[in-house]
């Protein structure tokens, strides 16, 4: 069953069963009026008949009326139900009897015929009037409800609509206005969209990265078996050929370990040690031997940063200036610059690389996701004819300072 239709049941059911309450409890309340309407009545006939029996006993005349009879023991036209009665009040389906002592051995009986009463007289009338009225009342609750579930159901049907239409190359919702919980659902809608097209666009990302960045090693690798493969290849050209294929898987796999990491950006955590800068040159040297890098070392801060994602940023700056930094392959120069809150490094560029950062391939890219991903920023300008990659440490200064402070005694 649909929402409007489940809301206009409700709102029908609810009218229907409050209403019903309403005339029973009405019902009741006109008959336990009449009841007290009726004692009252009897009791000023007893006192009116008491104080007459005083005065003058002799002339006492009993009421006989349509609906109140008035009876004495002891005469012959007392009905024999009544004789049994005690004194006080007594009531049965068709009469209100009050039973009074006159001072001596007499009683009264005075008897208050019901059905020839007002109320009995217009039973049926009531009932009719109260059965519409319960009608009347569930239709208005039923076309309230109609009417609710409606105003409701329409932003919840044009958000299903809008979701159902999503562009999965893009895709994007327009909150609703409002602050209700329909407002809010959609704006949980939007921001769920919007969370899930950053998540495609980095999935693209990925593939474009790793298609990009591995084609390089591919080729050398594939070219290079098919020389080995060549049985009129002497022995130098072999163990060239064995070291290209070396230098060539060990960039691969660094790749690899970059991907991922940024697959599992959320999971980077801090490190429990400070990062061993001079290993970390050493390693950088070691990778890089055509690359001339120039240290202009002022401070070494400590940071909390797992080593491997150190690696990979720097591996893939040098990748980007082996690649882009100079004509000559064989010399190949750069300076590095660090500092307490960043980290610096520039190479020339010849004229061909210099429109923009955009020619140095998606390296740039994954620098930036990786940063983001322990929390750096990541920023290039160019600048004299070098280009300069900047990665600024200040946005983990503070966390760095709080493991430093756990770690102390």
């Amino acid at each position: 069953m649909r929402f409007r239709s489940r809301l206009t049941l409700v709102f029908g059911l609810f009218a229907f069963l409050l209403c019903t309450l309403f005339a029973i409890l009405l019902a009741e309340s006109l008959t336990t009026v009449e009841d007290e309407i009726v004692s009252s009545l009897l009791r000023q006939e007893a006192s009116y008949l008491l104080s007459r029996h005083q005065e003058s006993p002799e002339q006492l005349v009993m009421p006989d009326l349509n609906q109140l009879r008035g009876y004495l023991s002891g005469q012959p036209n007392l009905p024999q139900w009544l004789e049994p009665l005690d004194t006080g009040f007594h009531q049965t389906e068709e009469y209100h009897v009050l039973v009074q002592n006159l001072g001596t051995d007499q009683r009264i009986y005075l008897v208050y015929d019901e059905a020839s009463g007002m109320l009995d007289r217009h039973e049926v009338s009531l009932w009719l009037i109260l059965a519409l009225l319960v009608l009347l009342v569930s239709a208005v609750g039923l076309g309230l409800g109609f009417y609710q579930a409606s105003v409701l159901a329409r932003p919840i049907n044009k958000l299903a609509a809008q979701v159902q239409t999503v562009n999965t190359d893009d895709p994007e919702i327009i909150p609703l206005p409002g602050d209700d919980e329909i407002g809010l659902l959609s704006r949980a809608y939007a921001d769920l969209v919007e969370r899930l097209g950053l998540f495609i666009q980095r999935e693209k990302a990925f593939t474009r990265y790793a298609s990009h960045e591995l084609m390089t090693p591919v080729s050398i690798i594939n070219s290079n078996l098919e020389l080995l493969q060549n049985e009129n290849v002497d022995a130098e050209m072999r163990d060239r050929a064995i070291g290209r294929l070396q230098q060539a898987t060990k960039h691969m796999q660094r790749q690899i370990e970059i991907f991922l990491m940024l697959a599992r950006e959320d999971q980077l955590e801090a490190s429990l040690q400070p990062l061993d800068w001079n290993s970390l040159w050493d390693t950088v040297r070691g990778q890089f031997p055509n690359v001339t890098l120039a240290l202009n070392i002022s401070c070494e801060p400590e940071v909390f940063v797992n080593e491997a994602v150190v690696q990979a940023i720097l591996f893939n700056i040098l990748s980007n200036v082996v690649k882009h930094g100079s004509p000559q392959r064989d010399a190949i120069d750069a300076r590095l610059a660090l500092t307490a809150d960043s980290l610096e490094i520039a190479n020339a560029v010849s004229r061909a690389d210099q429109p923009g950062a955009s020619s140095y391939g998606f390296g740039l890219e994954i620098n930036k996701k990786l940063c983001e991903a322990v929390g750096w920023r990541f920023a290039t300008r160019e600048e004299n004819g070098e280009f300069i990659v900047t990665v600024d440490f200040d946005a983990v200064a503070d966390e760095n300072e709080f493991l430093k402070d756990e770690r102390q005694p």
